[in-house]
């Protein structure tokens, strides 16, 4: 019995470092600020939240709800190429250059 408590106080602790460590992970974007320069360093888990919003945000736009996910995957890499040779440019601008689509603006 002693054994199993300590066992689940010890899980406990871990989780519980491990729910810190993430909540210090956490990231908040202002996504018509964000330049390639910082697109072009995020790991990939980042990289993939960061282009999954984009591709949402510009098809929900265009009342577009499906998903090519092969598709999708060739934009990602168009936009992070075209941002590696920006690292000045906001991700939305680069991708409306290098996909040659129109991103909707925010209503002030």
């Amino acid at each position: 019995m002693r054994m199993s408590k300590l066992i689940a106080a010890m899980l406990a602790a871990s989780l519980l470092a491990w729910s810190q460590a993430a909540a210090e992970d956490k990231m908040v974007v202002d996504m018509s600020k964000m330049t390639c320069g910082e697109l072009t360093k995020l790991g990939f888990q980042d990289f993939a939240g960061v282009t999954m919003w984009l591709s949402g945000y510009y098809n929900a736009s265009v009342r577009n709800t499906t998903i090519d996910l092969y598709q999708f995957a060739q934009a990602a890499k168009t936009v992070k190429d075209f941002c590696a040779t920006s690292p000045r440019a906001t991700v939305m601008s680069a991708a409306e250059r290098a996909l040659g689509i129109k991103m909707p603006r925010a209503r002030s």
